[in-house]
């Protein structure tokens, strides 16, 4: 009986903390589907009492709302490409080749994580100044490349990996670089598919970088584009409601297209074979 009521209030707890968690998402979408006058009366309703889909239509067709999406797109892919290609051959470095120096190098890298991104907006702002590249989307997404949690994630991985596996392969006389391609790679899939959900989210929810670095409101990115909705004279609050919503549909189906290699990632990355 007693495991019973464990087991009970386990659940019982499971369900507060999801009810608690998915809230702030269930609120996000009834208010976009509420007239603005609704959103900023005094009188409280949770439900609207008129349900519209009038914010979704005035995004779509009063904003360049596609346009950020696609600009988000091509920040956060640009980023997740570029994060996967530096950080897999740093994190294979640091598990299987012996240098001087490699863990003073590990931990130097790692703690790059505690460094506030507010600390390098001036210093980055005037060497893409210096390159020519303000107010281009390659300047939004080139300081997010090389994330450390991803490091991380892939060295912990690759520590897993036998090394028998290395030295068979030396012994057929594959190169570094082919055992890394051939070998390591394909058995680290679900710990990149973790690093590429992460890079995805970072690179697509950054809202500073991209409103500094960028001026033309075409090319402006979804967290931006979604802030001009707060104007000088007054919030529209459903709009930016409507657009949120929208603009959280692609990171939902990323999410659910990697789960399950995500979660087999996250359960792998700090065991040792």
């Amino acid at each position: 009986m007693k495991c019973n009521k464990k087991t009970l209030l386990k659940r019982a707890l499971e369900i507060l903390i999801i009810l608690i968690w998915i809230f702030p998402l269930v609120w996000m979408v009834i208010t976009s589907m509420k007239l603005e006058e609704e959103v900023i009366t005094k009188t409280f309703s949770f439900w609207p009492q008129n349900p519209t889909f009038a914010n979704y239509t005035k995004a779509f067709t009063s904003t360049y709302i596609l346009n950020w999406m696609g600009n988000s797109f091509i920040v956060a892919i640009g980023a997740m490409l570029l994060t996967l290609i530096v950080d897999a051959p740093i994190a294979y470095a640091f598990a299987k080749i012996r240098f001087k120096g490699r863990n003073l190098l590990f931990w130097a890298v790692m703690g790059g994580m505690m460094v506030p991104f507010q600390v390098l907006i001036v210093p980055l702002y005037m060497q893409f100044n210096s390159y020519g590249m303000i107010n281009t989307l390659a300047a939004a997404f080139l300081p997010r490349v090389a994330l450390p949690i991803g490091i991380f994630i892939l060295r912990q991985f690759y520590e897993g990996i036998p090394s028998d596996l290395e030295e068979a392969a030396f012994i057929d006389g594959a190169s570094r670089y082919r055992i890394f391609l051939k070998i390591i790679l394909p058995l680290g899939q679900s710990a990149m598919a973790t690093v590429i959900i992460l890079s995805f989210i970072n690179a697509w929810n950054d809202f500073l970088w991209p409103l500094i670095v960028i001026n033309d409101t075409i090319k402006y990115t979804i967290t931006v584009g979604i802030a001009n909705f707060q104007g000088t004279h007054g919030t529209q609050y459903a709009l930016i409601m409507a657009g949120a919503a929208v603009a959280s549909i692609p990171q939902i189906l990323f999410y659910i297209f990697f789960r399950k290699k995500i979660i087999a990632g996250i359960a792998t990355s700090g065991l040792k074979g």
